[in-house]
């Protein structure tokens, strides 16, 4: 009777995480949605404030060997913001666009595939202005992400 209820018990277990793991990406796209509307003009203006101070403060103090880590490490850092910003409003333009579909395609493509999406939808139907806006921030993205680790290691 007690291996039974064993059996039982770890079945029923398994079948709540199996459904567990069924929720994640409808979750995490519900928190995205969440993210997008409340976070992302806060986070324009911060990556805003963290590019001119990347370009006008640390890009110069890093000609000094001795701050070489510091300032690439911040740039460094400073590329998951650009990173994020480029995600949200790639997810936004997804869904926008796209719909629902899309999005979940680009989610379950570790997340990744939302800021392509972006690009060919808003390419598809001549939306030039964001099509760049996302494009530029996904270069910004990736140039500071090798430039701080690039200055990083020279010093």
């Amino acid at each position: 009777m007690t291996e039974k209820l064993k059996q039982l018990s770890t079945t029923a277990l398994g079948i709540v995480f199996f459904l567990a793991l069924l929720c994640m990406p409808f979750l995490f796209i519900r928190g995205s949605a969440w993210a997008a509307e409340h976070l992302l003009q806060p986070l324009f203006v911060i990556g805003w404030v963290l590019l001119a101070l990347d370009l006008l403060v640390l890009l110069p103090l890093s000609l000094f060997r001795r701050l070489r880590g510091f300032t690439g490490t911040v740039i460094f850092l400073s590329s998951f913001v650009f990173g994020l910003v480029t995600w949200l409003l790639g997810f936004i333009l997804t869904y926008a666009l796209w719909g629902l579909w899309a999005v979940i395609i680009g989610v379950l493509f570790f997340g990744g595939a939302v800021v392509p999406f972006a690009l060919l939808a808003t390419m598809f139907k001549g939306m030039w202005v964001p099509f760049f806006t996302v494009l530029i921030l996904f270069v910004i993205t990736f140039a500071s992400r090798i430039a701080g680790a690039w200055i990083a290691e020279k010093q």
